[in-house]
């Protein structure tokens, strides 16, 4: 039986979840970790019995097949162009990288070498995600009227001091927008349609004297047929409760959060899913997910790539985002992009 050696670059909060997804497949084993805190590597190697690196082109070197990248967003472009060179398939924590920009570099590079690749947008998998997006292509419910995105987190001081890169423009790329709700703006375009355009604003409040990026968000953004959509992010709630995103059809209200669908205010029964040990519940179950269809894919190249991963339409999200900075920047509406599944980079 064909096993996949496993490796994952960033021993941080996300990777044990990481770990745990690769270790429950039968086809797949974690052999190796990398994280530039030597001891922080150690203590994750010997809970999960695989070798720890610090230097990333020594692990690289060694006979990994998969590398899994969970570094700060700043690294998340070189790294994955940098493992995709050395022959490794690469699965990517969100985002691809800062900009849509620096995710074409690397769609550009996965053509080039032909290697395996996904961004690890997870929320996709949820079983409300997919019974969902099953049933929008069934056309149950008529035309959309409007759609609403709501998330509301709790980020605070201690979150932002726990590690040097969050808050900064530099090296985060953004704040709760690129880092909390890339999730959500990835699940409009996965379940109905990208956008074409959208207008909207950003700001600092609670924590303005600390972080650099911003902490709230709104905005509107309009399909091609003008169907509005209705975007609210914020970091300043007093907890974490799932983020909601609302439906109006013509025929039904539909509500879908990472665990429950809603259809007129009745939950639809989903299959029980098993949540993982010491696990955020806002990271969802998906990550098990992720893990299983890119072994599969690789395991069976001549088998149809599943749709749920995502690859070259990871960067709608960062369209999408991208064009909020940018109408806050001009208080104009900014032109959205689309990115297929199977579209490799833009020229």
């Amino acid at each position: 039986m064909k096993i996949l050696k496993f490796g994952i670059v960033g021993c941080g909060a996300i990777a044990p979840v990481h770990a745990r997804a690769v270790n429950n497949n039968r086809h797949a084993v974690l052999t190796a970790c990398c994280d530039c805190l030597v001891e922080k590597a150690n203590v994750f190697a010997e809970k999960y019995h695989c070798q720890s690196y610090q230097n990333y082109a020594d692990f690289l070197a060694s006979d990994i097949d998969i590398v899994v990248i969970a570094t700060p967003h700043y690294l998340h472009k070189e790294m994955t162009i940098h493992a995709l060179q050395a022959d490794k398939h690469v699965i990517c924590e969100k985002p691809m990288g800062l900009t849509t920009a620096e995710a074409n570099e690397v769609m550009a590079v996965v053509e080039k070498t032909g290697k395996n690749y996904a961004v690890c947008f997870q929320n996709r998998f949820n079983l409300s995600f997919l019974m969902l997006r099953e049933l929008i292509e069934q056309k149950r419910f008529g035309k959309l009227k409007g759609l609403k995105c709501e998330l509301t987190w709790n980020r605070n001081r201690e979150y932002y001091q726990s590690a040097q890169w969050k808050g900064k423009i530099a090296l985060e790329g953004g704040g709760v927008l690129i880092n909390q709700a890339l999730h959500t703006l990835d699940a409009i375009s996965w379940l109905y349609q990208q956008p074409v355009c959208v207008k909207g604003k950003i700001m600092t409040s609670i924590l303005s004297d600390q972080i650099e990026v911003e902490d709230s968000a709104m905005a509107t953004a309009l399909l091609s047929d003008k169907t509005p959509i209705t975007i609210f992010a914020t970091n300043n709630y007093s907890s974490d409760p799932s983020p909601l995103i609302t439906f109006d059809f013509e025929e039904s209200i539909v509500e879908v959060t990472m665990e429950a669908l809603l259809i007129n205010n009745k939950t639809v029964e989903l299959t029980k899913v098993t949540k993982e040990a010491n696990k955020k519940n806002i990271w969802g179950n998906g990550h098990q997910g992720v893990i299983d269809a890119f072994v599969q894919e690789i395991l069976s190249p001549n088998s149809k790539s599943n749709s749920t991963l995502a690859k070259g339409d990871g960067r709608n999200a960062l369209s999408l985002m991208e064009g909020i900075y940018q109408s806050n920047q001009t208080n104009q509406w900014a032109e959205v992009f689309a990115y297929s599944f199977n579209e490799a980079y833009t020229k």
